[in-house]
């Protein structure tokens, strides 16, 4: 057991190592290779222990291995090996998908508690802001013009970070801090998709703080989470009313500016449409999207992206993926916290999946593995 809880740590730590470069430490160099190298070789190794070894692994568990499995075959068999845009699809993938294993396997042996998910937030936390600033530095220093309007990718990992919040039952006031500073960064990075993303995360935390008020103090619980509730609301509108740029590019989705998704969107589905039987069923081909898509871009959709790679079929085992996620969330006997959590985090996850991408987005492993921590701590119940 020791040993498990040794590799534990050290995955954790290799994850805040890897995740650190282009802010504690250049990016791409050989730390985060060595760092990259050791979290997959780990996580493959657990994937094999978990197929081969665990029992009762649940649909939940089949249905993320089989996503895995033919993305892996996908790029194996139709995927161009020398091509860097498939290369970095591939590693993006393989790097939101395999960290589930391991934490699924310390869930299992119960050695993967909220305490070490507590600390590896609270790492993660500052070096999230930290790469916040430096990308919004290096976007501004490539730039000919004084325009300072721009649009920061990292907001995507302030809402990944959300459920974590959860954790900090009974340290309420760390816990709305915490997410404030979550949706003030969320903001501030003007992405429409992170913002609505963010609002799911902090409706379902308003919602839980009200489903745990202690019984025997109920007035005071409900007073505290309604005055915490309006000062999160009005913290958040009056953030957002500051920010003019997000409030244009808000106001834009009602005319229409997708950011070029919707050509992508109409051009990926008249190719797939217009394609013979064999391509319906099982797509074009790993990254089939960059061609289908007309002008050389992913297709910002989980869906339509695994509709041209892989056809009906890599849809299918989406929806699958996401139909058992749903069965068992109303059929788990988890205590409140854990239900609301694990429900915040799947539908955050799916409305990711209708405006960007989540499977092919290494910053996925946060979701991996808190969903690997929930799934295996339950998992005896899933079928």
């Amino acid at each position: 057991m020791s040993e498990i809880k040794s590799t534990r740590d050290f995955l954790l730590i290799l994850l805040v190592i890897y995740y650190s470069q282009g802010s504690l430490y250049a990016q791409g160099s050989l730390i985060s290779k060595v760092a990259l190298a050791l979290v997959l070789g780990i996580s493959v190794f657990y994937f094999i222990k978990t197929l081969v070894f665990t029992t009762n692994k649940g649909s939940f568990y089949i249905a993320w291995s089989l996503l895995l499995i033919l993305n892996t075959l996908g790029y194996i068999f139709t995927g161009v090996l020398g091509n860097p845009d498939h290369f970095s699809m591939f590693k993006g993938i393989m790097m939101a998908s395999l960290p589930f294993y391991p934490f699924y396997y310390f869930s299992k042996k119960n050695v993967l508690q909220s305490s070490h998910l507590i600390r590896f937030f609270i790492v993660m936390l500052p070096i999230t802001i930290l790469q916040f600033f430096l990308n919004a530095q290096q976007i501004l220093s490539e730039r000919v013009t004084d325009n300072t309007d721009l649009v920061n990718n990292v907001a995507y990992s302030f809402v990944a970070l959300i459920p974590f919040v959860f954790l900090f039952k009974r340290k309420k006031i760390i816990a709305v801090s915490a997410i404030l500073i979550l949706i003030f960064f969320i903001i501030q990075g003007a992405k429409r998709g992170a913002l609505i993303s963010g609002a799911i995360g902090l409706l379902f935390f308003v919602y839980l703080q009200l489903r745990m008020v202690n019984k025997k103090k109920r007035f005071r619980g409900y007073l505290f989470v309604v005055i915490a509730a309006i000062s999160m609301s009005y913290y958040a509108y009056t953030t957002f009313q500051n920010n003019q740029f997000l409030i244009s590019r808000v106001q834009s989705i009602g005319e229409g500016d997708g950011s070029g998704r919707l050509i992508i969107y109409a051009n990926i589905i008249n190719n797939w449409y217009n394609g013979g039987f064999l391509n319906h069923l099982f797509g074009f081909g790993f990254a089939a999207s960059l061609e289908l898509s007309g002008i050389g871009n992913f297709a910002h959709n989980d869906w339509l992206e695994l509709l041209s790679n892989f056809g009906i079929l890599g849809v299918c085992i989406y929806f699958y993926l996401f139909s058992s996620a749903a069965r068992f969330t109303f059929i788990s006997n988890w205590k409140i916290d854990k239900k609301v959590m694990f429900l915040t985090i799947i539908l955050i996850w799916f409305f990711i999946t209708l405006v960007s991408m989540s499977y092919t987005n290494p910053s996925s492993y946060i979701q991996a593995i808190l969903l690997a921590y929930l799934v295996g701590s339950e998992s005896k119940i899933l079928d």
